[in-house]
């Protein structure tokens, strides 16, 4: 019995949110029902007021009674015990997708004189007034005492727009058989620049649908080789490659929303048209070889907040498809179509770093 009592505490713990209190003054306990005013800036504070320690209430990692109103009173509580009868939250951090799923805040806690002027506010056809009049909050909001939320649901954006630029690695192995320079050449030419344009319907301001444009490009020339030919001679000359790989199609994304305040972090998957083309030339002779096949784009990265609804941040993905068979176009207009062994297939497969930006409206 005793270990089961022992195992219900700990679940029950490990539910509530964590707790961490520091007092600087001893002061006597307030009565459990005492009012405790909530401060959110310090422009709304009396001109006399003394802080007397700091609360912080946060998550234990197996925190599921988290939500505003929990916090704020676990808040107020721990007020009470150590004398205060007023808060000013210094930091609110909201729940996230990709973390925490609680509010988490700190606060100061403040002893302050007549606090019945902070605790009966005015209430007006279409707004509620702070008892001095210096704010008016529209109905849209929840009023904590003095401190105002916005309502998520009516204030999240439904658009996004991102864009992506950097360089790109393509990870298929390089041709058998290549001298040093044609192998530093292959080496040199899997590596790129990509860049990708987004647009967004979000539901919530966290998960929608979308289309997704993605391109990479690579090029390079090999001087100075030799190519035997039928009757025996040998020509040397150049070879030239300009690669452009493009994918669009429909995508998927589930982000933070705007109450992250520091950033928000996202994840991408599409699924699309992937083609591919390869303005070549060999020995001064240009062809063009062109290939297509189903394509895919998983992608995660993390933007910073500059302003509410513009963001700047690094993005991973991994982007590609493979091609069967391509088609060779030449200088005299014929056309050939190779289907590709399994061995031979082409991988277009790649991984793109890149710094990308996030606008929200």
């Amino acid at each position: 019995m005793k270990y089961l009592l022992l195992l219900v505490t700990i679940v029950f713990c490990s539910c509530s949110p964590k707790i961490k209190t520091s007092v600087s003054e001893k002061h006597e306990k307030l009565n459990d029902t005492e009012k405790v005013v909530v401060f959110k800036t310090k422009s709304e504070l009396p001109s006399k007021y003394s802080k007397i320690g700091t609360t912080k209430i946060g998550d234990t990692g197996f925190t599921t009674n988290c939500d505003l109103a929990t916090v704020l009173e676990k808040a107020k509580i721990e007020a009470r015990k150590s004398g205060a009868n007023a808060l000013l939250i210094t930091e609110h951090l909201y729940p996230h997708s990709f973390g925490s799923s609680c509010h988490r805040i700190t606060a100061d806690l403040l002893r302050i004189e007549n606090i019945t002027d902070y605790t009966q506010p005015k209430i007006a056809k279409d707004s509620v007034t702070s008892i001095d009049n210096s704010r008016i909050v529209s109905n849209n909001t929840v009023r904590y005492n003095s401190i105002n939320y916005r309502n998520s649901k009516s204030s999240n954006s439904n658009f996004l727009i991102s864009a992506n630029v950097g360089p790109s690695f393509r990870v298929a192995s390089s041709p058998d058989g290549l001298n040093s320079a044609q192998k530093k050449y292959y080496k040199d030419l899997k590596s790129g620049l990509s860049y990708d344009v987004s647009a967004y319907y979000l539901k919530e301001g966290k998960a929608g649908f979308g289309l997704k444009y993605n391109a990479y490009k690579s090029s390079g020339t090999l001087n100075n080789q030799q190519i035997p030919l039928d009757n025996g001679t040998t020509v040397t000359g150049a070879f030239s490659d300009d690669i452009t790989i493009s994918f669009i199609g429909p995508s998927f994304i589930l982000t933070e929303d705007e109450n992250a305040r520091v950033g928000e972090a996202n994840l991408e998957i599409a699924i699309g048209y992937m083609s591919y083309q390869n303005k070549a030339a060999a020995i001064g002779v240009p062809f063009k070889i062109t290939g297509s096949n189903l394509g895919a784009i998983g992608g995660m990265g993390y933007h910073f907040r500059i302003t509410p609804h513009f963001l700047v941040g690094p993005q991973v993905s991994f982007a590609g498809g493979v091609l069967k068979k391509l088609k060779y176009k030449y200088a005299d207009g014929s056309t050939e179509t190779v289907k590709l062994e399994d061995e031979d297939i082409e991988n277009l497969w790649r991984i793109d770093l890149a710094i990308g930006a996030k606008f929200r409206f």
